[in-house]
């Protein structure tokens, strides 16, 4: 055999294996394999038809209609795809819902469901109070979700506050005491924004500052847990402890002191504190963010807002130009200092001259 004829097999060979896979590299007569056909078959029947049910109510339990809630739809596809996206507005009683054969979405069908996002001028989510839960609709599951129209899944807002005020702020709000201080009160003046390291026996600089919150924390030797009683500094205050943030301190229901009992580490899960204090009385929110407790010493950090002027608004007007925020507070303190409550100031009108004057680059 002569080296062409070698050569002329070979490329016959290669025509001959081409034209056996020509079938299986498309065209229209392809066919996706039998196992194939099986997986998709079994993932699309494990679709449910998608029925929901939900409630959106602010932090005082009240309905909240005309909020956009975005719900998102997860529907089996062989390439990835972004989930299906509904927008849907709660009635007057808050509710909205995915319903079946509904005349605008029809029956939708699906493997899962999230509520992403809920928006409505003058509210905020409170994601950490939405239900943490999986929300499936495949039959092969064993929580598949079943909706209760009477039964609906609730989801909190925050409805914000509208009046304009200025709050003094403490982001880096800390107690601290050491086994060899247990029992001792320490304090916390809001409008100084100092600590007291010693109420009944205050020294310096914490002799000129007021104790609108007082803490007292006793350790407990045998079963190393420390007992802390938290209490405003003057006998006409009060304290309320939620796990609700409110924008206005509550009107009733203030309590002499409130008492924590805690050992190790606990959650960071926040904690608010409503604190009446002075006479007459300023209102303080204050938001635990972290308690750890061992046998060294106990500890407690969070951050505050104050409002100095005797109502209570707990609502920060946001945006504030820093020589009004330096204005109100030099107001506030010089107030104080003189023994009296500051005069509430016209917010609107302080902003809108500081806005003026800096655009005519002037002081």
């Amino acid at each position: 055999m002569t080296m062409q004829d070698s050569r002329q097999r070979g490329v016959m060979f290669v025509l001959c294996c081409l034209v056996l896979l020509l079938p299986s590299c498309g065209g229209q007569d392809q066919q996706v394999p039998q196992w194939a056909q099986r997986k998709v078959g079994e993932a699309k029947s494990n679709e449910g038809v998608v029925e929901f049910y939900g409630k959106v109510v602010d932090q005082f339990g009240a309905p909240v209609g005309a909020a956009v809630v975005k719900v998102h739809v997860i529907q089996f596809s062989i390439m990835p795809t972004a989930p299906l996206t509904l927008s849907l507005v709660t009635d007057g009683s808050g509710s909205f819902g995915v319903v079946p054969g509904d005349k605008e979405s029809g029956t939708i069908r699906g493997t899962s469901l999230s509520v992403t996002a809920i928006g409505r001028e003058g509210y905020e989510e409170c994601r950490d109070e939405w239900p943490d839960m999986y929300i499936t609709y495949q039959s092969n599951r064993p929580n598949r979700y079943h909706a209760e129209k009477a039964k609906p899944v609730i989801y909190r807002m925050r409805k914000r506050g509208t009046a304009e005020t200025f709050l003094l702020q403490e982001v880096s709000l800390k107690f601290q005491v050491p086994v060899a201080d247990s029992g001792k009160a320490i304090g916390y003046d809001f409008v100084k924004r100092g600590p007291i390291r010693n109420v009944a026996g205050p020294a310096g600089d914490d002799a000129a500052r007021v104790a609108d919150l007082q803490v007292k924390a006793t350790f407990n030797a045998n079963d190393a847990t420390w007992a802390v009683i938290l209490s405003p500094g003057n006998p006409t205050g009060g304290i309320f402890v939620s796990e609700q943030l409110l924008y206005e301190a509550p009107d009733a229901g203030y309590q002499p002191e409130h008492a924590l009992t805690t050992a190790g580490r606990e959650p960071a899960k926040a904690t608010y504190v409503y604190l009446k204090s002075r006479d007459p009385a300023i209102y303080t929110r204050i938001e635990i963010e972290h308690i750890s407790a061992n046998k060294e010493r106990f500890r407690l950090s969070g951050k505050s807002v104050t409002n100095p002027y005797g109502d209570r608004n707990l609502e920060q007007t946001t945006g504030l130009p820093y020589e009004v925020t330096k204005q109100l507070t030099d107001e506030v303190r010089t107030a104080f200092g003189q023994g009296r409550r500051p005069t509430k100031p016209d917010i609107t009108k302080l902003v809108k001259e500081a806005r003026d004057r800096a655009a005519r680059g002037g002081p």
